[in-house]
């Protein structure tokens, strides 16, 4: 694996967990209540995003079961939403899929 590949799939890696850590025992209402929670997950699935991005392609047809547009397109999403975010969305997202995206990321870098 190239250093570039590592470097952004141990960055996706990090991210997911720091979004896992933070919702993973939160309700939906305090997240919805909690603006600066919203901002780290925002920030996070913009990383977790733009390293998947910048992963190649190489590495991306050899392990086709990580949903990479999906991964990529829900950070398009949030950031070019121009402020209509969904935030509910956003948590089902985190709490639903981070952990799935997490055990992936950790079986490509074993």
């Amino acid at each position: 694996m190239i250093v570039k590949d590592l470097a952004c799939l141990q960055r996706m890696l990090e991210f997911s967990r720091r979004i896992q850590r933070r919702v993973s025992n939160t309700t939906e209402e305090t997240f919805l209540a909690d603006e600066n929670l919203q901002d780290m997950v925002l920030y996070a699935i913009g990383q977790v995003g733009e390293n998947a991005n910048a992963v190649s392609d190489d590495i991306k047809e050899a392990h086709p079961n990580l949903l990479w547009n999906a991964v990529i397109g829900i950070r398009n999403r949030v950031f070019h939403s121009y402020g209509d975010i969904d935030m509910t969305l956003v948590y089902e997202a985190a709490v639903d899929h981070t952990p799935l995206l997490i055990r992936q990321l950790e079986r490509i870098l074993d």
